[in-house]
């Protein structure tokens, strides 16, 4: 698990007008995701305490965060995410994020391999709700 934050030195971008904060460099992922497609993009929100089903799938996800708080767990690993923190989950790690007291709203999206019909994969984490 990978979790960044925008909390970096800008760059000035297009003459000067534009202050971007990158978390990945451009091109750092190219050989990554080369042979991708972007399979979604989307907000998602979860109520306190409420936990997504652990699972997994062949596509690099992103979760950007929004408001509110939880855990983040991959693989064996589990941190803490707030406001401001990308989470990058890499193929076919299982994970789920678990909501914090006041629940949390992510941006996500994926750039994927799975082939037409492939779907995630159901896993389960021992000590996990």
């Amino acid at each position: 698990m990978k979790i960044l934050n925008a909390d970096v030195e800008p760059i000035m971008e297009h003459d000067d007008t534009v202050t971007s904060y990158f978390m990945y460099e451009k091109e750092s992922l190219r050989s990554e995701t080369e042979g991708s497609y972007l399979e979604f993009i989307n907000e998602f929100e979860l109520k306190p305490g409420v936990s997504i089903q652990p699972h997994s799938h062949n596509s690099h996800e992103f979760y950007y965060v929004i408001k509110g708080s939880g855990t983040m767990r991959v693989g064996d690993g589990a941190r803490d995410v707030s406001p401001g923190d990308l989470v990058h989950i890499e193929p076919n790690a299982p994970h789920s994020v678990l909501a914090g007291p006041d629940g949390v709203r992510c941006f996500a999206f994926a750039a994927s391999f799975q082939k037409p019909g492939e779907t995630f994969t159901v896993t389960t984490f021992p000590d996990w709700p």
